[in-house]
């Protein structure tokens, strides 16, 4: 008996999921990011994800929103340019239907970063001497 529902149930699901699933990968309309860099064969990121490298023949389909722009990726080992403001990137909104046009001028974005990463080497050596100042005076203020 339960083989026999098995028999009848399996063709009636898989008929149901194949008329319900999605036509196409995005469900609702989507917007498209052109972007266009000053020199070529760079690498593009959109929200950390590797897209291709310029220069970009087709423009890229993304979901309505918050979108990320820029030529470096979310870093492991440099955490600084992961979280907080980083300038290397470009936020855009895009709208639904709509063509968001970006330009990324390569050498101006590196700079940008290796400027970012010197910032953060040198609030690093900052904190470790005000550390090493106050475990001094505590040293002082113990004895």
């Amino acid at each position: 008996m339960n083989k026999l529902r098995f028999i009848i149930l399996l063709p009636l699901v898989s008929i149901f999921s194949l008329l319900s699933g999605q036509v196409s990968p995005f469900e609702s309309n989507v917007g498209y990011i052109v972007i266009t860099s000053d020199t070529s064969n760079i690498p593009i990121f959109i929200d950390g994800t590797l897209i291709g490298h310029t220069p970009l023949e087709k423009p890229i389909p993304v979901l309505p929103g918050n979108h990320e722009v820029g030529i470096h990726p979310i870093s492991v080992n440099d955490p600084f340019t992961q979280y907080g403001p980083d300038k290397t990137k470009k936020n855009i909104y895009v709208i639904q239907g709509d063509t968001n046009r970006v330009h990324l001028n390569s050498f101006f974005l590196d700079q940008q970063l290796i400027h970012q990463k010197k910032e953060s080497l040198y609030s690093k050596y900052i904190n470790i001497t005000l550390s090493m100042l106050l475990i001094w005076q505590m040293l002082i203020l113990s004895s």
